[in-house]
């Protein structure tokens, strides 16, 4: 819902029990998954990487939204794509 509505959300490098449990979860066996009034959600096991190949995003398009990044965004930055991190910070 915040993403905006012509947008997509991908969730990467799940098991595909995970995947299907997910799909399962919301009665739907398609990967478009939630109303029309909200970015499009998918679930895959292809790791983000792979992912971002297969769908033809240029890696220079893609902003990787690091909290710990030495510069913040400007209004000169030029990105297209956005990539969120979720896990366990190994590095800290």
């Amino acid at each position: 819902m915040l993403a905006g509505i012509d947008s997509e959300v991908h969730f990467t490098h799940l098991s595909q029990t995970c995947v299907d449990s997910l799909l399962e979860a919301f009665g739907k066996t398609s990967k478009k998954i939630f109303p029309p009034d909200i970015a499009d959600v998918f679930f895959t096991t292809k790791s983000i990487l792979d992912l971002i190949e297969a769908i033809g995003v240029p890696l220079d398009q893609v902003c990787l939204l690091d909290p710990k990044a030495k510069r913040e965004l400007s209004p000169d930055d030029t990105y297209t794509n956005f990539l969120f991190g979720v896990g366990v910070d190994q590095f800290t």
